[in-house]
């Protein structure tokens, strides 16, 4: 009730603040201001109240998650009598970031970060394989984000395992706290830590500049996007930067990561409509060359996301 109420009060001011914040959370309020055209305390206001009423989050996400852990989309098809109590055993597993139930052949949708080879394959054996109503799995392990939300990674090499540690534990301390909350400033964050406001500063700005992380703001999944979907693609050899570039041009398409497996490039993407996407599909999917082999998949109920509601 209390978030359909916000909702119901958000006017067009609100919706260009959310979506400018969708594209640069870290844009100052003075900055915000004069694209909108209007007082920096009045968006100061605005942009408050939204995240007071629950309606957008600030949180800072690890884009480049492939060089603190290794990133991994799995495609379960489960027994119908069973989707419930195999959702509720895997959403309590900390190895899995996202989880939803689907419509189409798989009707589950999982990803996992994993801080090294063995931790996956102990997941694999302990977790999901004794799992008796999962009937079939497919595995794809990320090797590079080309596209996080808004954001164009061009370069942004991954890592299939981990390779030394680019970050140590006082940049992790700070990530952790940056994932829940990345709308709180230096001065809290180092009390908070016991660090200094200097030193958190400065480590933000390095975490930021090396693609580890980036600051994002999140619109509540209830916030009118109607249908989210998950693409997987095979793509003929020479044609994947070309597809991936294709892809993360577009402003429904939220995430392109490249993958080893079955597939080469996983695309997420928000519609506003079932005829949006069905549009999405007819005019920028099924007649592009270059396409081997594709499986769709719409989500149906998110189940559990460490980003978002």
């Amino acid at each position: 009730m209390i978030l359909m109420k916000a909702m119901k009060q958000m006017d067009d001011i609100d919706k260009k603040i959310i979506a400018a914040l969708e594209k640069d959370a870290c844009v100052s309020s003075a900055e915000l201001a004069g694209t909108l055209n209007m007082c920096a305390p009045t968006v100061r206001r605005r942009v408050n109240r939204l995240i007071r009423e629950d309606i957008i989050r600030i949180q800072a996400v690890q884009i480049n998650r492939a060089r603190t852990s290794l990133t991994v989309a799995i495609l379960l098809k489960v027994d119908n009598n069973a989707i419930s109590h195999t959702a509720d055993i895997l959403t309590k597993q900390g190895e899995v970031g996202f989880l939803a139930l689907a419509a189409g052949y798989y009707n589950m949708v999982m990803i996992c970060w994993f801080v090294t080879v063995e931790a996956y394959s102990r997941f694999l054996n302990t977790v999901l394989y004794t799992l008796k109503g999962v009937l079939e799995t497919d595995t794809s392990i990320c090797t590079e984000y080309r596209k996080y939300a808004f954001i164009n990674l061009p370069g942004t090499r991954g890592s299939g395992q981990m390779i030394g540690k680019p970050v140590d534990d006082i940049d992790i301390k700070i990530i952790t706290a940056l994932e829940k909350n990345a709308h709180q400033s230096n001065t809290r964050l180092a009390k908070s830590l016991n660090i200094s406001a200097a030193t958190i500063r400065r480590r933000i700005n390095n975490l930021l500049s090396s693609n580890v992380i980036h600051i994002q703001a999140f619109p509540n999944v209830r916030l009118g996007k109607m249908v989210t979907s998950v693409i997987a693609l095979k793509v003929d050899n020479g044609a994947l930067d070309r597809i991936a570039g294709y892809f993360s041009a577009m402003d429904e398409v939220r995430q392109v990561l490249l993958v080893a497996g079955n597939y080469d490039i996983g695309i997420w993407a928000w519609f506003e409509s079932i005829e949006a996407f069905s549009e999405f599909l007819n005019k920028r999917i099924n007649s592009l060359e270059g396409v081997e082999k594709k499986t769709i998949i719409i989500m149906t109920e998110i189940r559990k996301w460490v980003h978002m509601w």
